[in-house]
């Protein structure tokens, strides 16, 4: 059950990231992004660095 709920709340925040990204993409860029090439463009770009699913187990 930790990590199901590990594994939610990443993917939850990963969500969050993303959308922030597509509206920061619109911002600054004026590109609209739907959601799916949003996701894609920001796994391509900064999913390495987004920490790891051990980071998300309560101690």
């Amino acid at each position: 059950m930790e990590t199901d709920r590990a594994f939610a709340t990443r993917m939850v925040e990963q969500v969050q990231h993303i959308e922030h990204y597509r509206q920061e993409v619109l911002r600054v860029e004026g590109r609209e992004l739907d959601g799916d090439s949003a996701a894609l463009e920001w796994i391509t770009r900064f999913a390495a660095h987004f920490p790891s699913i051990e980071c998300y187990h309560s101690h």
